[in-house]
Formats: structure tokens, C-alpha cells, sequence
């Protein structure tokens, strides 16, 4: 039997004291909940606080699992949060990738073409105008434009007031620009019209699973920016991240309770009142609540259709959740040597090029399953290598559609189970023919995850990974508003992965609390 290796979230515990009043409720105590949590403690003096989560511990995608002798992880980088960790007062042990930050291979049947990404956008235009000489010009131009993009996306107010509305196309022209433009339509715009230099450049677009045509420029350019500019990772296992957030919050008077899903969201007269737990008929009154679960649970499910105007209701059902994702966690046997193999970056990247994405988001969109021996996408992670424990790798691959994947697991486990490692092994077999030989007889241990997987996880029916999907039609004033048709209950959705997080956690307080916190701007620039 495997010996039990300590994480750190096995050390947070309830500290709920039973209280039945509070001045914030926070539903969900993922990273958005926790910085929500530890922003509202920071910038007020006694207001008690409560994070409610439906799971035994702290995290929310951001975590780390033990199988047999390997710890797993579901995370794979952070990118530049710094600022906002030291305004918290994080202290948490990172490493910074230097050097490469993603190496890529694009696959054309039996030619492959491989491309190391360097840190940092000025290194990553010359690396790009050295392979692509031709295309100098415009590789330098569209570095330009990006970074210049996202410079303006800082002075943005993420609750523009009227005076805010009018200096925007001043302040921020190229980002009014780009308000109703996909990634590929920036591109065009751009005139890069060779296709493997598009193949490099729309590397950065899938991860969110949404293809270029479909994506917002503005968050394609932000996440490539801030990602590829200052990529770390901790230093121990993630799940030591949202563990030290919740002691903090525990520490600075917070209260959290953990295993407990709320059940009701309580509205009287269009306002919130409060919420209601799962198995406990008692009313925990609150003053406001934040709900960052998934808006269709949140709303329709937990406040009621019945609550809500109607055009509201029609919003919802038009939002169109992120993709879910299929993941392969396997521990190594000891005589595999990752590093060896030239695997010790932020991600290593496989995928089939030009028009793949587009493919297999239209599969996602059907609920069918589109990948194939020459159409797919994968990341590959080695944490381990910086952990320093027992060998492991991660396959992530995305967009995948829930499909029949929670009916299996609900119904029919033998087919479940043998769907679910039919799939593995057709991305174990990628990974063995192109970075890891042999791969399928080193694995020692094996842990598969669905779309099922996910949303049993983390409540949300289709699995979203990113919650809502990054679509040009639902993004900046088209995206669902933090402050809800219900007073005083607010839901951030600004982006996703754990920038987007926080960033949620700090916007929604600064916009409960009228700007006190970060006068009103989109990203951390506080009073």
C-alpha cells in the first residue's frame, strides 16, 4: 500500500464558527473566492466573511491529487501575478521559467516542425524574424500592436462610469478597435499570410480551446503577453497556492466551510438575503453575496428562473460555456530521465497544425469527439522536474465536448472505463512517437480524466474548464456583467486561468466596495 504523501490543502480545515450573519458570502473557494476573500479582508476593518465550498478542500482547478506513490497536479503555470501576490501578501516559493518557454511541434503526417518559444515578447519577435525572415516586417509589427493592445487594456475601468465611456476611444483606441475582432481577423489585419508562421502564432489561441476565428484578439494577445513574459510555477506542489490563501484568510478572520454545496441562493424583493447549504434548512444571512461557480448553476439553478428578467434568462441561455478537457496523469518508472529528453518547460506543445482547432472546436460544438491520428492538439508538462518527487507527466488536450461521457460514468461504467482509456492511450501514443520513447512501458501509474471527471468536480454540467468561452460575442460589455439583476449578488467573469482569477477577485471587491480598492481599473493598479 502507497504511502500517504502529505499536501498541503489536507491542512485546511473548516474554521466555520456557525454563524448565521455575515456582511459577504463568498460560493466557491477557488483562486477567484480566495483573492475575492483576502481582497475584502485586506480593505476593510471587522466585516465578517464566509467562503462556502462544495469540496473537502480548498483550490478549485488550481490542486493536487495523490495516486498510488505520485502526487498529480491539475495545473500547469502561473502567469505574471506577482504584483497582486505581494499587494496580498503571498509569500509562495515559485520558480521563474527562463530561457524557453514553450517548445512546439507541428505535425504534416510524417514531417514535423519544431519551434522553441522564447520568454519574453522583444525575444520572441527576434526568434520569430530569424526563422521567418521574409516576414520581419510584420511579425514586428504585430508584436508592436499586441503589446501596445494590451498597454491600453490597463487603462480601462472594468465598471466604465459615462466620464469613463467617453475618454475610451482616446485612451484606448486600439482596443475599441479590436472590441468585435477575432485572433485571426487581427492577424489578417496584420497581413501574415504564411501559414506556418500562423501555425507559431495561433499555438498561443488553443489553449482556451476556441479557435482563431472565434476567439477575442484582445484575450489571444493578453494571455500570450502576460504568459510567455513572466511564466512561473511553486516551487512544491500547486495545490501549496490555494492552501497558503486560505490559511491567510483563515488568519486575517475569514471563515471558510468546506464540503458544504450551497443548495439556494435566497432572494426577497430583488435582493439578496443570503444562502442556504445542503442538508441544513438555516438561512446564512449576508449583506452580499459572490457566486463564482458557473452562471447557469449560480443563476437558474441556485436564485431561480423565476427571480430573473426574462432577457436575462434568454442571456444565459445563449452563454456559451468554455470546452471541457481530457487529461492523462502518469507516474514514470525512476529510470525515465525527463530531463534528458528535453522536456523541462512550461509546456510542451503537439498539434496538427493549420485548421485543426477549428475542427475539433466544431466537433465540441456538435458534442462529438473530433480527434484523430491527423487532427489534434495536446500540452505536455513534466512537473516533476521541478518538484523534485517521483516522476510524472501531464497530457492535457482540449476542446473536448462532455458528450455521452457523463452518462457513461453514470450509467454504464464498464463502457466509461473502457472509452476513457481507448482515449488515453491514443494520446499516450502521440506523446511515445514524439517526445517520450517507449513511454508506454515506463507507466507505473495512470490517472485518467473526462469531461465527466470535471463536472463532478466542480458542479458545472458540461465540464467547462474556462467557464465562459472567450468568443468574440462574449467578451468586454458583451460577456455577462459582475453586477447581476439580483442587488447585491455580484458573479465575476472577466477571464479565466489563475491571472483571470484573480483578477475576478480583485474587480468584483473593488466594485462592492465603489472603487475603493482599485479605483475602478481593470487590472491591479490600486489607490
Amino acid at each position: 500500500m502507497a504511502k500517504k504523501i502529505k499536501l498541503a490543502k489536507d491542512g485546511i480545515k473548516s474554521n466555520y464558527s456557525g454563524g448565521d450573519d455575515y456582511d459577504l458570502i463568498i460560493i466557491g473557494a477557488g483562486v477567484t473566492g480566495l483573492t475575492a476573500g483576502l481582497m475584502w479582508l485586506k480593505n476593510t476593518d471587522g466585516k465578517k466573511t464566509l467562503i462556502v465550498e462544495k469540496n473537502g478542500y480548498p483550490g478549485g482547478y488550481v490542486t493536487a491529487y495523490q495516486r498510488g506513490d505520485y502526487v498529480f497536479e491539475t495545473t500547469q503555470l502561473f502567469p505574471d501575478v506577482i504584483d497582486i501576490l505581494e499587494y496580498l501578501d503571498i509569500d509562495l516559493k515559485l520558480r521563474k521559467f527562463k530561457g524557453t518557454y514553450m517548445r512546439s511541434l507541428v505535425v504534416h503526417g510524417d514531417d514535423v516542425d519544431e519551434y522553441r518559444i522564447p520568454v519574453g515578447a522583444e525575444s520572441f519577435a527576434r526568434y520569430l524574424m530569424s526563422i521567418f525572415p521574409e516576414d520581419a516586417h510584420k511579425v514586428e509589427r504585430f508584436i508592436d500592436y499586441s503589446t501596445d493592445l494590451f498597454a491600453q487594456v490597463r487603462k480601462l475601468k472594468a465598471f466604465p462610469r459615462i466620464t469613463d465611456m467617453i475618454a475610451i476611444p482616446f485612451a484606448a483606441p486600439k482596443v475599441v478597435a479590436n472590441l468585435n475582432r477575432s485572433y485571426a481577423d487581427l492577424l489578417d489585419k496584420i497581413g501574415i499570410i504564411n501559414p506556418k508562421l500562423r501555425e507559431v502564432l495561433e499555438t498561443f489561441n488553443a489553449f482556451s480551446g476556441i479557435p482563431p476565428d472565434k476567439t477575442s484578439s484582445i484575450i489571444s494577445t493578453g494571455a500570450m503577453l502576460a504568459s510567455m513574459t513572466n511564466s512561473f510555477r511553486t516551487v512544491g506542489y500547486f495545490d501549496e497556492f490555494p492552501a497558503l490563501m486560505s490559511r491567510l484568510f483563515q488568519e486575517r478572520g475569514g471563515e471558510i466551510r468546506l464540503s458544504s454545496p450551497v443548495e439556494k441562493i435566497e432572494v426577497v424583493d430583488g435582493k439578496v438575503v443570503g444562502i442556504r447549504v445542503k442538508g441544513d434548512d438555516t438561512i446564512i444571512r449576508a449583506g452580499s453575496v459572490v457566486t463564482t461557480i458557473d452562471p447557469m448553476v449560480a443563476m437558474r439553478g441556485l436564485v431561480g428562473d423565476e427571480f430573473l428578467p426574462k432577457k436575462y434568462v434568454k442571456r444565459l441561455e445563449n452563454t456559451l460555456m468554455s470546452p471541457s478537457s481530457f487529461n492523462v496523469a502518469l507516474g514514470l518508472d525512476d529510470g525515465v530521465d525527463l530531463k534528458e529528453l528535453d522536456l523541462d518547460y512550461p509546456f510542451n506543445v503537439i498539434s496538427t497544425g493549420l485548421g485543426s482547432m477549428e475542427r475539433l472546436y466544431e466537433g465540441f460544438l456538435a458534442g462529438e469527439n473530433a480527434f484523430s491520428e491527423d487532427c489534434y492538439h495536446a500540452a505536455v508538462v513534466c512537473p516533476s522536474l521541478t518538484t523534485g518527487a517521483k516522476n510524472t507527466i501531464t497530457i492535457n488536450v482540449i476542446p473536448f465536448p462532455m458528450g455521452k461521457w457523463s452518462e457513461w460514468r453514470k450509467n454504464d461504467r464498464k463502457r466509461y472505463v473502457e472509452e476513457k482509456e481507448k482515449m488515453g492511450d491514443f494520446f499516450i501514443k502521440i506523446v511515445e512517437k514524439h517526445f517520450i520513447p517507449e513511454l508506454s512501458k515506463c507507466i507505473v501509474e495512470k490517472d485518467i480524466s473526462t469531461p465527466a471527471t470535471y463536472a463532478r468536480y466542480s458542479g458545472s454540467p458540461t465540464g467547462s474548464i474556462f467557464d465562459m468561452a472567450t468568443t468574440v460575442d462574449q467578451f468586454g460589455p458583451k460577456r455577462l456583467p459582475m453586477k447581476t439583476p439580483i442587488r447585491n449578488l455580484y458573479q465575476p467573469k472577466f477571464a479565466y486561468g489563475i491571472f483571470g482569477g484573480m483578477m475576478n477577485g480583485l474587480q468584483v471587491v473593488d466594485l462592492i466596495l465603489d472603487r475603493a480598492v482599485n479605483d475602478g481599473n481593470s487590472l491591479l493598479n490600486p489607490r
